[in-house]
């Protein structure tokens, strides 16, 4: 097994684990039954349950950023915002804060976590919150200055999009939010 991939099974089955029982909740040693090695060999590759922490965040961000990146470039590939595309591409993303199993099993950690840790709850507002208005709200001035839009209140519209995702996320509704993000895509291009 190469490091890289030990890196990785290290990472998925903490998330896992994690997300079932908690941050604290998990020893290294439980840990490392699960991946099915010695406790001194997730130390090899994390300093400390902290080190895992931050790996484990440090993946979701970059598979973020990736997801974030495609879709700029795609969004640059159009010469308009079709209303199916525009709403597929807002259930892809409750799926992927749903199931994605680099993002979910953190969030779902994270959610547990955040009411008693400082750190989690910071990160848990920067994966869920801060870092998609972020984006979207730089998607929304792409399109105004495109043309697309005529509200060129970009903050406004990032934060009323994200919250019909995160509802999606809450609920698990896709027919609510696929009605939802129809009625927003008509009232803002329109």
């Amino acid at each position: 097994m190469s490091k890289q991939s030990t890196k990785e099974i290290i990472i998925e089955k903490a998330l896992e684990l994690f997300s079932k029982k908690g941050f604290a909740a998990v020893s290294m040693r439980e840990l490392a039954d699960a991946v099915g090695i010695q406790v001194s060999s997730i130390y090899h590759y994390y300093k400390s349950k902290q080190d895992l922490f931050q790996g484990m965040i440090d993946q979701t961000v970059a598979v973020m950023e990736q997801c974030k990146a495609s879709f700029i470039q795609a969004l640059g590939n159009t010469e308009s915002v079709e209303k199916e595309p525009f709403i597929k591409a807002g259930v892809m993303m409750v799926a992927a804060y749903r199931e994605n199993k680099a993002i979910a099993p953190l969030l779902k950690m994270l959610e547990s976590e955040r009411f008693h840790d400082d750190l989690c709850n910071q990160t848990w507002n920067k994966i869920f919150f801060e870092s998609p208005l972020e984006h979207q709200k730089n998607v929304f001035d792409i399109l105004y200055k495109r043309g697309e839009i005529k509200d060129k209140d970009s903050s406004k519209l990032a934060g009323e999009y994200h919250a019909i995702i995160t509802l999606g996320y809450f609920t698990g509704d896709m027919d609510m939010v696929t009605a939802l993000l129809g009625a927003f895509y008509d009232r803002v291009f329109g």
